[in-house]
């Protein structure tokens, strides 16, 4: 037991006989001749052996036996771990982190120069983490908090529908921002770091279903049969994403600065691209010809694909990125198409393969996809872009694809099986 009492307490504050009252062990009840009486605590500091005072609080807020729990806490800390409390408090005062929403402001600048897709990012903190903890601070977020996210985006909340896969990224997305937190020692742990995809949308398998022959016929005829319903826009940039291999926001991001019509070359720079590898793209006959009707389309704009509605409230200058799944989404949904639903991103992978069935080498196919084949040396040594193997290839690309999209079918070039050899035997 200690020396003071809850009455002698009272008794002290009221009186204010004296400044110090020791109730033992370095706790100290401080009753100043102005201000409100507040516990101290006084110890020797383990490295320096310095005496130091430490505020606990006022007795207005401590009573004594929380005072005598938090000066416990505090002389243990010192002991066993070497803590300085009055340093701690320093650290804590000059810590321009106090929220995760200061935390992610701070993240995000980071995130920019390291991906593309980081206003994606940014846009899933906003709607699914922000206005939930985004204004507590670091140190009283608890595991609970996060596994109540996951759960309510992997099941459904509200009138949003159950979202695996969004759950996945927010969990990911939650693990890098607390990381980050612990490399600027503003936080002593990452309650995001037990959880697995288990625990959010389950283990997700990789996606890519390209599109048959058949089935590109299907898709490029019907949708030009719905303009009201299914833009001009949206339906050269489906064209467009195959013809150029890009992944979505590459192309609907474009600036028209990055292409070089004259010269029939797209420069796509790095840091918008998913590998930050900058890359310089073919443009075939076809691809041509759709980019100057987009021109046009685009009244002036500098962006290929302009924002639609002009609003203050617009998050980018041109389309967002759900703009082309949405329309595709709705079409799908309605059974529009004879086949399976399609992502945006199996577009991508329709190129890929078509490629391959026109005996396309790998190694090319793979650098007009701007992925560098081989292993970790064949990246660092092999600098080759292979830019006129690639305009051949974006050729019979654009060959093949052209007479589907301008729907003049019956002049398709129905063989390539030789074509990309004999290309090169005449150079």
């Amino acid at each position: 037991m200690g020396n003071l009492h809850d009455k002698t307490v009272k008794k002290l504050i009221k009186e204010k006989s004296s400044v110090r009252h020791s109730d033992g062990d370095g706790l100290y009840l401080m009753t100043p001749k102005r201000g409100d009486a507040y516990w101290m605590l006084r110890y020797t500091t383990p490295a320096t052996k310095l005496r130091r005072e430490y505020t606990i609080g006022k007795v207005d807020d401590w009573s004594l036996a929380d005072a005598r729990d938090e000066a416990a806490k505090l002389r243990l800390a010192i002991k066993r771990e070497g803590v300085d409390p009055v340093q701690e408090r320093k650290k804590v005062n000059q810590n321009p982190f106090k929220t995760l929403n200061d935390l992610y402001a701070d993240y995000h600048q980071l995130r920019q120069r390291q991906i593309a897709t980081h206003e994606k990012e940014k846009s899933l903190y906003e709607r699914e983490v922000a206005w939930r903890i985004g204004k507590v601070e670091l140190d009283k977020i608890r595991p609970l908090d996060i596994s109540e996210i996951l759960r309510d985006i992997a099941n459904g909340y509200g009138d949003k529908p159950p979202r695996p896969t969004i759950s996945n990224d927010v969990m990911r997305m939650l693990k890098r921002i607390f990381d980050h937190g612990i490399k600027l020692d503003v936080t002593q742990f990452n309650p995001a770091s037990p959880f697995r995809p288990k625990d959010a949308g389950g283990e997700e398998q990789a996606a890519n279903d390209p599109m048959t022959e058949t089935e590109v016929v299907e898709f490029f005829t019907k949708l030009r049969a719905i303009p009201a319903q299914f833009s001009r826009e949206n339906y050269l940039a489906c064209a467009l994403l195959i013809a150029t291999c890009t992944r979505k926001m590459e192309l609907l991001a474009a600036p028209w600065h990055e292409f070089d019509l004259p010269n029939r070359v797209w420069h796509l720079p790095k840091n918008r691209t998913k590998k930050r590898r900058a890359i310089d793209i073919p443009l075939s006959d076809a691809a041509l010809l759709w980019l100057e009707e987009l021109k046009i389309r685009s009244c002036g704009s500098e962006w290929v694909f302009p924002a639609r509605r002009i609003s203050k409230k617009a998050r980018t200058p041109h389309v967002c990125e759900n703009t082309l799944n949405h329309a595709l989404k709705k079409l799908f949904e309605q059974n529009f198409f004879s086949f399976e639903k399609r992502r945006v991103h199996d577009l991508r992978g329709t190129a890929r393969t078509r490629m391959g069935k026109m005996n396309i080498p790998d190694n090319i196919a793979q650098r007009c996809l701007n992925q560098i084949p081989g292993n970790r040396t064949d990246g660092i040594y092999n600098k080759d872009a292979y830019f006129e193997e690639r305009k051949v290839a974006h050729n019979m690309l654009g060959e093949w694809l052209a007479p589907i999209v301008n729907g003049d079918e019956a002049n398709k070039i129905v063989n390539f099986d030789t074509v990309f050899k004999s290309q090169f035997s005449r150079q």
